[in-house]
């Protein structure tokens, strides 16, 4: 999406880039987070019909009980609340749930009261080691990544605009696993030197790197709030503290 605003000469605004190791520096080959170029072409095509049938679902949406085929059934129901133990030597069960549903401005929220319902907490955190465990694709190299952000970054900037980037939280052992193989100084390190952009790195400041993430991987709604009042805050300051030197 970073590229698409970079070749968008009519983009002269700023843009918040989170950064989430896994995804950001991905396997081109991995089609989890590379659905975005879909998305990128999509909207490329977007047309009259198109606005019409999205207005038309966001009308009758918020009006709607819809039952997803299968969600009602008795199988669907016990496979997502009978917990078995597990035999010894096997993966983690694989139980997807919808845990942070997104509303119609593309924002994903963790369920309410997410935090306080240990069962699913729990579903989620397997689901995290699942697709740890049965990774297909191999770590990509971050350089041809790097080097294609910082042409974007330049860019963006020869116009006007501005590139921030994001670290959001993670915790426990999905910051574990983060550490291990994205290790900070080869791949955050390196993009915000390649770059020259502003970088908010959670575990650099007093006020962002105490938030907890009850999966190991999203704030609760309550926290996505506080969070996001403060890194405005940071960015604010940073931009002011650059711009005076």
């Amino acid at each position: 999406m970073l590229h698409d605003l970079a070749n968008d000469d009519s983009f002269r605004g700023t843009v918040l880039v989170g950064v989430t190791p896994v995804l950001f520096f991905c396997n081109p080959q991995n089609p989890f987070p590379m659905r975005t170029r879909e998305m990128v072409r999509l909207s490329h095509h977007w047309g009259p019909a198109d606005e019409i049938e999205q207005q038309c679902r966001f009308f009758v949406h918020s009006r709607m009980s819809i039952h997803v085929q299968g969600v009602a059934s008795v199988l669907t129901w016990l496979r997502g609340h009978l917990v078995l133990p597990q035999r010894s030597g096997q993966m983690p069960p694989y139980r997807y749930v919808l845990f942070a549903p997104m509303d119609r401005h593309g924002r994903m929220r963790l369920i309410k009261g997410f935090e306080n319902q240990p069962e699913l907490v729990k579903t989620v955190q397997n689901g995290w080691l699942e697709d740890h465990q049965r990774n297909l694709y191999q770590k990509a190299n971050p350089e041809p990544l790097i080097r294609q952000v910082a042409t974007d970054v330049r860019t963006i900037r020869r116009r006007g605009g501005t590139v921030v980037f994001v670290r959001y939280p993670s915790t426990e052992w999905f910051r574990e696993d983060e550490r291990l193989r994205f290790p900070r100084q080869a791949f955050w390190n390196r993009l915000i030197e390649e770059t020259g952009c502003l970088g908010v790195h959670f575990e650099d400041h007093v006020e962002l790197k105490d938030f907890d993430c009850p999966e190991w991987s999203h704030l609760t709604q309550e926290d996505a709030i506080k969070f996001t009042k403060r890194l405005h805050t940071i960015i604010k300051r940073e931009k002011d503290r650059r711009s005076s030197r």
